[in-house]
């Protein structure tokens, strides 16, 4: 009998999930995914703060005494500091963009059926259509991203290796400065769409 309450508790728990998650409005669902998207600018900016710092950084670290075992995992060098903020803030943009993919799918889910007027579904969709692309866009920058930091802790790793030479150092730089030309790339693709979405959150706050 426990046993059939509890179940009976989630089947009501998650029917409730669903009422509530249907009652959200077309516009709240825009204004969230415009806040996510103004959150994630925000994160984008953090990370590209680290990376105007690394270069100074990777310096520091190369002409100071013990330099490269400071460039390790457990070293405590500037560059290595670099890497876990950057690291941080790219978890936390990962984080967004969960909430983001979220907040996409409820937008796919409404159709002229929602609306009284066609011009209101027609700036609605403008919206999605938006949030899509910025999905699009984002899903292929962090995935980007994601490879840049695993391919940067390996070159850090690999500088302190007995086996390493000045091979290991000019094409691991290399690959690490195509990398974030890759990397540049794809974050200019995203930021006119992301801005424009943002944005909607902030007429949205003037509007109340």
């Amino acid at each position: 009998m426990v046993l059939k309450k509890l179940s009976t508790l989630a089947i009501v728990g998650a029917s409730i999930g669903v009422l509530a998650a249907c009652s959200r409005t077309p516009d709240q669902v825009v204004t969230k995914s415009a806040e996510n998207a103004q959150a994630m600018m925000g994160q984008l900016e953090s990370i590209q703060t680290q990376e105007m710092a690394l270069q100074d950084a990777f310096e520091e670290d190369l002409a100071a005494d013990e330099s490269l075992p400071n460039l390790t995992e457990s070293g405590t060098g500037a560059t290595r500091e670099n890497l876990q903020t950057r690291q941080e803030e790219f978890d936390e943009l990962k984080s967004l963009f969960e909430d983001f993919q979220g907040q996409v799918e409820s937008l796919n889910e409404f159709d002229e059926t929602d609306f009284t007027a066609g011009e209101d579904f027609a700036n609605f969709d403008a919206s999605r259509q938006l949030a899509d692309s910025v999905n699009t866009q984002m899903s292929a920058y962090i995935e980007n991203y994601q490879a840049v930091l695993e391919r940067e802790e390996a070159y850090y790793t690999s500088l302190a290796a007995e086996d390493s030479d000045l091979t290991t150092f000019s094409d691991g730089l290399a690959e690490i400065n195509g990398n974030f030309k890759t990397s540049q790339a794809a974050l200019s693709e995203i930021l006119p769409d992301l801005t424009e979405l943002a944005k909607l959150s902030q007429i949205e706050n003037q509007a109340q």
